[in-house]
């Protein structure tokens, strides 16, 4: 069920304080805000009563009226009343709450006992592309069952078990089928088993899918084992546990299947159980068997890069010229390119390396051309060309100005005796399209804006936020750009909204961000790098002594600063704090926790300025190495720092070999010199060496 989200104590419009509050009655749109905090709150009373008087002409946003009046009749028994409310909404244009209110509208018949129409809707809901989005098909598809009778009931009860084994229903409909059928109404074959099991995983669920797949016996057809096996392989693998077990359970079933991904998997399982040699073999045999498959050219590519991975520099230079030669349209083109350039730096073969490096130069981004251009340079500097190296540094400091390899080239020129500043020798005039200083009133008088206007006055923040979201393209085009964007910077800073205006300032800054921040530039700058929920960071930062703008700047690359982001591992809200995480930090700082609290701000940049802060603190202040830690736990980075905290930072972290880790070390610190520099006016050096020792404490989680 849709759930609206308020901003608490929306009791009264922003505007008002106490004195006005008591000479004036709310407004409509301040009862409209009323009602959705009290319905919040689970007070189906008070939220009618504050929707008492409020009609929908009098709100240019009706269809939250009906929505929120509809929502509360429904749950209050009155589902005649209800589906008039849903009615409106589904025929209001363009309301966002139109494909939820279908939904609503058969909830309405099933409440209202006409069950017959209530399954037909269900089910033609169900149907529609998309309605896992609006509607929840579990409950769609166990009120069909029910609607059904006799021998059409049962199997659509039994359907429902099988297909949804992770229901809060499921063991209702479970008993029902018991107390129809019997028991062997749910006695569930192999194939059933393999299902339901498929079904769990998909729920997270890997433990309940292992033991639905622990059912099948022994007993069973061989195909059966087969794909018995083959399933459980996947499930270890995803469980990201017992990767042997997941590697063995594969590899065996892939030539009975005939199957490329299983032995694809079967090889990568093997790699992450820290058994190499057995992974790259299979890797060859996933080339040689299935040559032309999208799983062989990944397969080439990582027989060289598990070899560079474990310094095995000499042994990696083979398959990655393979990987070259055999798919040179492969999507590993470029990162085969790198570590074959790599390997030959490492091994002190310059001449070799070079031709990699530059045709990985040629590409245009940052991490991918920097990275060539910057490493060139470091070769051609190792060949005593020096002048040559100069003038790529330079060039790499012009083109990506406060990139990781930018910030790198910077370190090197000053080393050199040639030191630029973060722009290079020549930096470019501030430049920025203009935007209007002030909102006009006119601009400001469009529709999309008198919605959000009055949204922002019922103190739904965030729904405002959404549904200008929805208007921004169509708003842009209807006005002069300049305008238009000065409407938009200001009501989504009046929502507390920092998610959009850093991505329009992305999208609009004409190069600002490219140049100094100053006069027109400064604004898209302060746009695109904002101190986001300011006084949480600065209230909390001192808690893991964070220097100042490190956690924008981690803040910026989790979440956007969007504090209801949740990702696929978990991590919730603006830092991105993972629940068991959170757990031991809410515990040494003695506050509270419950499930769901990661998404108040508050709690999260508590803890996550604890927990951020004392891993940078544990790595001796590195900002690469302490955004490393917190984007893959300090383990793994106390063991790259045990085997290569010799090498200058470049290297160091290039050779991390997690590469979403790598990655985000880089952009994490081109994060917080942009910070640095916007508001501090000074430029972050980053320096070449690296202090490999750290605090050996219990933060290791």
């Amino acid at each position: 069920m849709w759930r609206a989200t308020v901003v608490a104590g929306a009791l009264l419009a922003a505007s008002a304080g106490p004195a006005d509050a008591k000479r004036r009655a709310a407004t409509p749109a301040e009862k409209l805000g009323q009602a959705f905090t009290a319905y919040e709150a689970g007070d189906l009373a008070g939220a009618a009563a504050r929707l008492k008087g409020v009609r929908a002409d009098q709100l240019a946003n009706p269809d939250y009226l009906w929505w929120v009046r509809g929502q509360i009749a429904l749950l209050d028994g009155r589902p005649r009343e209800a589906a008039e409310d849903f009615r409106a909404v589904s025929k209001h244009p363009g309301s966002r709450f139109a494909a939820d209110a279908a939904w609503r509208l058969a909830d309405c018949l099933w409440d209202g006992g006409d069950r017959a129409a209530a399954a037909k809707e269900y089910n033609r809901l169900a149907s529609a592309a998309g309605a896992e989005e609006h509607g929840d098909l579990g409950i769609a598809r166990y009120r069909i069952a029910l609607a059904a009778s006799g021998k059409a009931r049962k199997g659509a009860l039994r359907d429902f078990v099988r297909q949804y084994p992770a229901h809060p229903l499921a063991a209702d409909a479970e008993r029902t089928l018991v107390a129809e059928g019997g028991a062997a109404a749910v006695a569930f074959d192999a194939g059933d088993r393999i299902h339901r099991s498929q079904r769990l995983v998909v729920a997270h669920l890997w433990h309940e899918a292992v033991a639905e797949l622990m059912l099948i016996g022994d007993d069973e057809a061989e195909s059966t084992r087969t794909r018995r096996d083959y399933w459980l392989g996947t499930t270890l693998y995803k469980m990201r546990r017992r990767y042997g077990d997941a590697g063995t359970l594969l590899l065996s079933v892939a030539p009975k299947m005939g199957s490329a991904e299983a032995l694809f998997h079967g090889a990568r399982a093997m790699s992450r159980a820290d058994r190499d040699d057995d992974a790259i073999r299979w890797y060859r045999q996933v080339v040689a068997t299935y040559p032309r498959t999208e799983w062989a050219e990944e397969a080439q590519y990582l027989t060289g890069w598990l070899e560079f991975n474990r310094g095995n520099y000499r042994a990696a230079i083979a398959p990655l010229e393979e990987t070259l030669r055999r798919y040179p349209k492969s999507k590993w083109m470029d990162d085969a390119l790198w570590f074959l350039g790599m390997s030959h730096f490492l091994l002190g073969e310059d001449a070799a390396a070079l031709p990699h490096l530059d045709k990985l130069s040629r590409r245009g981004a940052s991490l991918e051309g920097g990275k060539g251009l910057y490493w060139w340079a470091r070769t051609v500097q190792r060949l005593s060309r020096t002048d040559e190296a100069v003038d790529a540094y330079k060039r790499i400091v012009e083109r990506w100005p406060f990139a990781w390899y930018a910030l790198l080239a910077q370190a090197r020129l000053k080393e050199l005796g040639q030191p630029v500043g973060p722009f290079g020798e020549r930096p470019p005039a501030p430049r920025g399209p203009d935007v209007a200083t002030t909102p006009d009133p006119a601009v400001a008088r469009d529709p999309a804006i008198v919605r959000f206007d009055e949204l922002e006055a019922a103190g739904l923040d965030v729904d405002a936020g959404k549904e200008l979201t929805r208007a921004e393209k169509a708003f842009v085009k209807r006005h002069k750009r300049a305008d238009a964007l000065a409407v938009l910077f200001d009501r989504y800073g009046r929502g507390s909204n920092w998610t959009r205006p850093w991505r329009l300032a992305i999208a609009y800054d004409g190069g600002a961000l490219d140049t100094p921040a100053e006069g027109p530039a400064r604004f898209w700058w302060q746009h695109a790098y904002p101190e986001a929920y300011k006084t949480l960071v600065e209230q909390h930062q001192d808690l893991g002594k964070s220097p100042p703008y490190y956690l924008y700047a981690i803040m910026r690359k989790e979440s956007g600063y969007d504090p209801h982001v949740l990702s696929y591992a978990d991590a919730q809200g603006l830092l991105q704090m993972i629940p068991a995480t959170t757990i031991r930090v809410a515990k040494r700082l003695g506050i509270d926790y419950a499930p769901g609290d990661l998404y108040a701000p508050q709690l999260n940049v508590q803890t996550g300025a604890w927990y951020i802060g004392s891993l940078l603190a544990k790595f001796k202040g590195q900002i690469p190495l302490g955004a490393g830690s917190f984007n893959s736990g300090p383990r793994p980075v106390m063991r790259w720092l045990d085997k290569n905290g010799a090498r200058p930072i470049d290297e160091l972290v290039e050779l991390v070999s997690y590469q979403q880790t790598r990655e985000y070390m880089k952009k994490v610190t081109e994060n917080y010199a942009r910070y640095v520099y916007l508001y501090t006016g000074s430029v972050y050096e980053q320096p070449l060496t690296a202090d490999g020792a750290y605090l050996v404490d219990d933060l290791t989680y």
